[in-house]
């Protein structure tokens, strides 16, 4: 699930939530995100930022893989837990802060898929500053973003360009190692998904 910082963002999908999940749902994680199988950890942590119904968080558990998955919607975090299996853990927080993971071992992957679109420029930057401080050294960090759609909610959705992608993740510390473009997944054919995967710049 999209989730984002502002009130409104929150109470848009959870108003959504009961007719979105089940389309979540009905794809895998490995057909949404076909070039992450190389950058997964074989073991480890991983933190799912806005997960949603949940189904990417299951695919990473799957794996054997302990995931954190942090959810702001109500209605998504319930019907997240409710289809939940072992391995996964649900919390309610938000970018940019992640104010209940400030006290969390690093992370061996972060997936933030289809939330950066959900902020504004300022926690945008702040974000990526969050995310890096939660990534382990070794760690990848995946982030998946589209443009908004003419018909979303002005001032929930904002527009975010790679470069401005690559500015704020490089001032995180963070360098891209792989970039993809892909069509929707649910079959959606005005989406386009851009695809950045980072990891920490070695110095």
């Amino acid at each position: 699930m999209e989730s984002g910082p502002s009130f409104d963002s929150i109470t848009y999908y959870d108003r959504l939530a009961p007719d979105l999940a089940p389309r979540y749902d009905a794809v895998t994680f490995d057909l949404v995100h076909p070039n992450l199988a190389q950058h997964l950890p074989t073991e480890g942590r991983v933190l799912d930022i806005g997960a949603g119904s949940g189904r990417d968080a299951r695919g990473l558990a799957a794996r054997g893989l302990e995931v954190t998955a942090v959810e702001p919607s109500l209605a998504f975090r319930h019907i997240g837990e409710t289809n939940s299996f072992s391995g996964i853990t649900w919390i309610d927080d938000r970018l940019p802060k992640l104010a209940r993971l400030s006290k969390e071992l690093p992370f061996d992957f972060i997936l933030c898929s289809a939330v950066l679109m959900l902020l504004d420029d300022g926690d945008f930057r702040d974000s990526f500053q969050t995310m890096a401080r939660l990534l382990a050294g070794h760690g990848r960090m995946a982030v998946d973003i589209r443009d908004p759609m003419p018909n979303e909610p002005v001032g929930v959705f904002h527009a975010h360009s790679d470069a401005q992608i690559l500015e704020a993740a490089a001032a995180a510390g963070l360098a891209c190692i792989d970039y993809s473009e892909r069509s929707d997944a649910l079959g959606r054919p005005e989406y386009r998904w851009r695809s950045h995967v980072f990891a920490h710049i070695t110095r």
